[in-house]
Order: C-alpha cells, then sequence, then structure tokens
C-alpha cells in the first residue's frame, strides 16, 4: 500500500506542528512537502521514514495531484 506523506503523519496522529519540529523544519515547508515532495531533500524523507515509522517503498514521493489521478479508486458502474 502506498500513502502520502500527509496519511503516513496523520496515521500517527500528529498535527503538522509536531511532526516539524521533530523534523526541525517550519510546518509551512512540511506543508509544502505534503503538497508536492518531488523535490525533499533525502536525509528529510530518511528522518519521515523513521518518524511516520513507513519504509520508502510505501510512501508517496511527488505532486500529491498525480498520487490522486492515478490510486483514487475508480466509481463502481
Amino acid at each position: 500500500m502506498i500513502i502520502t506523506l500527509r496519511a503516513a503523519r496523520v496515521n500517527r496522529n500528529m498535527t503538522l506542528l509536531e511532526a516539524s519540529k521533530y523534523l526541525k523544519i517550519n510546518k509551512d515547508t512540511l506543508t509544502k512537502y505534503e503538497r508536492d515532495s518531488s523535490d525533499i531533500p533525502y536525509s528529510l524523507s530518511k528522518r519521515m521514514q523513521e518518524l511516520y515509522e513507513v519504509p520508502a517503498e510505501n510512501l508517496f514521493f511527488g505532486d500529491v495531484n498525480t498520487f490522486v489521478a492515478h490510486f483514487k479508486p475508480l466509481p463502481e458502474l
């Protein structure tokens, strides 16, 4: 299963402020990466994997709109 960074944070019951403090980044920066993590630094992605307890292969790194378009379930006919 692949999830977004925001979903990983929410699954850990963390607010933006809590996660950003642990990650040592501004909460606005975290919000930006939750929308589009295409250019996220490797060291930050590793800290997120540790914090959220989710391996890299289960995290979606990219534009959230792409995630929704690619992984959103199709409506039943």
